[in-house]
């Protein structure tokens, strides 16, 4: 696909995404666009056309207008129209420590395996299709570094905006509104806007609660790899593609300060007393039911046997699955299919990180769906 080729399409889908309505059409010869909130005409060339010299200026001109009206940086509008096949993500790492473009290769090196990392962590947690390390694959075939730029020191990564394979979406495995690109990268920009707001609250110093807030160990390596100790702010910009819409809760821009990564920090001992361990048809006794007035979900407590140890837990489960389970009385022996955090220490804790499956009895399995 020529630049023309490739503006003239990202336009339309700009056009698409903002409400910008086509108003006539000349055959084979060009068409009027109006942006109705900005009073504004914009003509487009025919796509037969779109090679000819005159199309040049048509775009070119539309380019120009749209930027006025909408306050953006025309040539900066422009690049992100002819790489409308791509979402970009530029980390900027800044502070009086790092020189204007420079930063030690170490910690360059360790940011750039930290960011991947990152990445990486979010295609496996967001990708869940069958034959998931082959679509995992097929989303990082995409996933570009591009070179570093001045301000502090910024990392550019282009997302090329990558569809399931064609026997996956046959099967109809990925049903979302969006490509599997945009689908994991959306979720990357949300899962690292909520992190960022979830620890300035005290409340999150738990090994579980950090896991429920998607902080487990391989994230807080990744993320102190990428914010170097020389940095004071860890800036995540994500540029989205005119080519598919960006939904109200997706960030653009993530910030955390020197102290966020000093907490990570803080977070990394206290998981590193923990590991997440997988067990199917556990043995379990149900202990007693709580479901406070103010709380949104109900708590099924348990009590396991561990490596010949008994310990205690809950599941958090919705009215449904709370009634089903408390019409089985308490000291009811179920068996749980799930994967527990188990953190040592002076007393051994177990929390269930994920609950897959019940089993109340041989004939009545409950799955819970992700």
């Amino acid at each position: 696909m020529n630049n023309n080729q490739a503006i003239l399409t990202s336009l339309k889908n700009y056009f698409r995404i903002n409400g910008i309505q086509e108003k006539t059409v000349v055959p084979e010869r060009f068409s009027v666009w109006y942006d109705q909130p900005h009073e504004l005409e914009i003509v487009l060339p025919a796509e037969v056309l779109v090679n000819h010299e005159q199309s040049n200026t048509l775009l070119a001109e539309a380019i120009l207008n749209i930027s006025n009206a909408h306050g953006f940086c025309s040539e900066n509008f422009r690049n992100k129209l002819l790489n409308g096949e791509s979402d970009f993500l530029q980390v900027r790492s800044s502070g009086e420590r790092i020189n204007h473009g420079r930063i030690k290769f170490s910690e360059g090196l360790n940011a750039l395996t930290g960011l991947y990392g990152i990445i990486k962590s979010s295609a496996s947690n967001n990708i869940k299709v069958k034959g998931k390390r082959k679509a995992i694959k097929h989303y990082l075939s995409g996933v570009n570094m591009l070179a570093p730029k001045a301000g502090s020191f910024i990392y550019t990564v282009e997302l090329q905006l990558l569809d399931i394979d064609e026997e996956y979406s046959q099967n109809n495995v990925f049903e979302h509104e969006t490509s599997l690109s945009r689908y994991v990268n959306a979720n990357l920009a949300i899962a690292l806007s909520r992190i960022s707001e979830k620890i300035k609250s005290n409340d999150y110093e738990s090994p579980a609660k950090l896991h429920s807030i998607g902080i487990d160990s391989s994230f807080c390596h990744n993320f102190l790899d990428l914010f170097s100790n020389s940095s004071d702010k860890l800036e995540f910009n994500f540029d989205w593609s005119f080519k598919e819409e960006v939904f109200d809760n997706v960030p653009n821009k993530v910030v955390f300060n020197y102290s966020d990564r000093e907490k990570i920090e803080r977070f990394k001992g206290i998981l590193s007393k923990s590991k997440a361990k997988e067990y199917v048809d556990l043995p379990a006794y149900i202990e007693k039911y709580s479901w406070p007035i103010e709380d949104e979900k109900g708590r099924v407590y348990l009590r396991l046997e561990i490596d010949g140890k008994e310990h205690t837990c809950f599941i958090e489960t919705d009215s449904r699955l709370y009634e089903t389970l408390k019409a089985e009385h308490e000291k009811k022996q179920i068996s749980i299919t799930c994967q527990l955090l188990i953190t040592s220490g002076r007393r051994t804790s177990i929390d269930v990180l994920k609950l897959h499956s019940l089993r109340i009895n041989e004939n009545q399995e409950i799955e819970i769906p992700d």
